[in-house]
């Protein structure tokens, strides 16, 4: 076998391409606020108090998300000791088993090695998959609960045993500790539109009754942990996991906040690079007549069309999708016949145009337009993707797996040089600095006031272990200081606002803003300053 085919069949290379990354950000970048840090958080509030039951944010019952990522965080406390070092692998290993998941789906659904093995190489490479996959938030983790459940529907239709529909089920129910219903969303359409996917016939009523069944089975795996949080979480949080989180979450997604279209911009960027390589694409009309090609459509596109219909649109929940485009552009690369080299131009093309802008931008008006980064390092960085690109110009492949694997190679190069550009801006994220001088005052008896909503990116930085007097306006706050003896407030300044040293206990840069820790005086000034009725700056802009 020539080197170049046995290099692009390696079957750890797409594991390599999510890892390395992983490594390098777990050593390197902060956890940023504030979905990170209020997380884990909510998984250190979980561990300190002992509820293990029921999630706990800033000491008081946390509804919004559901237990399982939590859990694990306190799973790897309990095996390595309370660390941060570690948390970016959890779902590193998840990322990794969608990578093994996928492969196998390929492999069950076309019967061709080569299509499976582009399949995990897409998915691992896909820019946006591959920073989602060190990144402490839900979806990567319920992307692999979506997969088995997809899996045992691939299964179930070519052997409808209760096996398969009690892993569609169990998945379904773990799916939900996970996310919450909106598992179902990923994995209903497959199992509902079996009839116009699926080869042969089969009797419509007992499939629907087995479906009917699975979804029992996963109302039985919630119900584990359901039951006994909300015995114990009190009528608040009984209400909220009950019925905010189900009836009224879906009742409020239909409003319209962000409109139907909205996502549509967001594909391409979601699927870069592969979006600019051809033959990733090119063969698709030619797909439909393929039974598993129906299936991954139906899966992909229903789920978008229900997602569009929803107002509460975020980037980051189509990351459970991603596994079907990966699946539909690695059988639509092994269609590509005859010479391949041509298909690396706009690949090449891409890293230049990046390299290019990005050192544009470093010189326009002094780089201000990236004044908060060090522009040594986006130029470095610049250069570097520039490299890339000239490097995908030059080698010509011989056959389309080494050409796969080189524009797979690229993402692992762009992710590290995203990383070297950005390295002093990621630093604005660090939310240590403040956190410890909150503990210590905490520490030293004072009552720690947050102008505006406090979303826990202190707790599991500092360690904390009382919470934060939240507090909605400067009214309020004027309030609370007037009664009582030793507080510190915590607000968010205009970046380029001047602050006397003599008002505040501690200060940092944090995103485009200061983040500062106000003694009695500052507060005092605050309080004076601030316009009737404002709404202080929470941090989360």
């Amino acid at each position: 076998m020539p080197q170049h085919q046995k290099w692009s069949s390696q079957p750890w290379l797409p594991f390599a391409i999510l890892a390395l990354p992983a490594l390098a950000f777990s050593l390197l970048l902060p956890y940023f606020p504030i979905d990170e840090t209020r997380y884990l958080s909510v998984g250190w509030e979980m561990w300190n108090q002992g509820s293990f039951i029921v999630p706990l944010q800033n000491g008081l019952p946390y509804s919004h998300k559901p237990p399982l990522l939590f859990w694990l965080f306190n799973l790897d406390w309990l095996i390595f000791g309370v660390n941060e070092a570690t948390l970016r692998f959890i779902p590193l290993i998840f990322s990794l088993m969608n990578v093994v998941l996928v492969h196998r789906m390929a492999k069950r659904l076309w019967q061709d090695e080569q299509v499976a093995r582009y399949a995990a190489l897409v998915l691992a490479s896909m820019l946006s998959y591959l920073l989602w996959s060190t990144v402490i938030m839900f979806d990567v983790v319920l992307t692999l609960w979506v997969l088995l459940a997809v899996d045992a529907m691939i299964s179930a239709v070519k052997e409808p045993r209760f096996l398969w529909f009690s892993q569609f089920g169990v998945a379904i129910g773990i799916g939900i500790l996970t996310k919450g219903p909106v598992v179902l969303v990923y994995v209903l359409p497959v199992a509902l539109f079996a009839p116009f996917w699926a080869p042969g016939d089969r009797p419509a009523l007992r499939w629907y009754a087995y479906i009917g069944l699975s979804l029992v089975i996963g109302i039985g795996v919630l119900s584990l942990w359901l039951v006994p949080a909300a015995l114990n979480g009190g009528d608040t949080y009984r209400r909220a996991i009950l019925w905010g989180q189900t009836v009224n979450r879906m009742a409020h997604s239909f409003a319209h906040r962000r409109p139907f279209w909205w996502y549509l911009p967001w594909i391409p960027t979601l699927l870069l690079p592969w979006v600019l390589f051809p033959p990733a694409w090119r063969a698709w009309k030619g797909l439909t007549g393929d039974p598993g090609s129906r299936m991954v459509m139906i899966w992909c596109g229903v789920s978008l069309m229900v997602f569009s219909l929803l107002s509460g649109k975020q980037v980051h929940y189509l990351i459970p999708i991603l596994p079907a485009f990966s699946l539909l552009m690695a059988k639509s690369i092994a269609q590509e016949q005859g010479d391949v080299a041509r298909w690396r131009l706009p690949m090449a093309v891409l890293y230049l145009l990046l390299g290019a802008g990005l050192l544009t931008a470093s010189f326009i008006n002094h780089g201000r337009m990236l004044r908060f980064f060090d522009l040594n390092e986006v130029r470095w960085a610049a250069g570097g993707l520039a490299l890339v690109g000239v490097l995908l110009l030059c080698l010509r492949p011989r056959n389309m797996p080494a050409l796969v694997t080189r524009v797979a190679a690229a993402s692992l190069a762009c992710c590290a040089l995203v990383l070297l550009g950005g390295q002093t801006m990621f630093q604005r994220y660090d939310m240590h600095p403040i956190a410890q001088a909150i503990k210590q005052k905490q520490a030293e008896g004072y009552e720690v006031l947050h102008a505006g909503k406090y979303h826990g990116q202190f707790h599991f930085m500092g360690r904390l272990t009382h919470p934060l007097v939240e507090l909605r306006s400067p009214e309020e706050v004027g309030a609370y200081v007037a009664t009582h003896e030793k507080v510190a407030l915590v607000t968010y300044e205009p970046d380029r606002r001047r602050i006397d040293p003599r008002e505040y206990f501690f200060m940092q840069p944090f995103r485009n803003r200061q983040a500062v820790l106000w003694n009695r005086d500052g507060i005092a000034r605050y309080v004076r300053e601030a316009a009737p009725g404002q709404t202080p700056a929470a941090g989360d802009e």
